[in-house]
């Protein structure tokens, strides 16, 4: 069996500086509106949960296709701090 040519970068890289500027567009993007620009810094800890809740967590997260870490971020963060910016 003959082995696959692996692909080259830097000759896809040319192929795509010859294609015209019109097929690209103009985007004007301000970078300070990215996410990861907003980015908390994050802390690792150990918790200990109940197994019903962290069931529960995991569920909602694998059905919409997130981190279940990241979802128990956001809960805590909505609870936490900015119900503290409310009352």
């Amino acid at each position: 069996m003959a082995k696959m040519k692996k692909p080259n970068l830097k000759q896809a890289l040319k192929k795509v500086d010859r294609l015209p500027n019109k097929l690209f567009g103009k985007i004007d993007v301000d970078l300070s509106t990215l996410p990861c620009f907003k980015k908390v810094s994050r802390e690792k800890i150990t918790a200990n949960f109940d197994s019903d809740v962290l069931q529960a967590i995991r569920d909602l997260a694998e059905k919409h296709q997130v981190s279940y870490t990241s979802l128990m971020n956001d809960v805590l963060r909505k609870v936490f701090v900015e119900e503290k910016k409310v009352g």
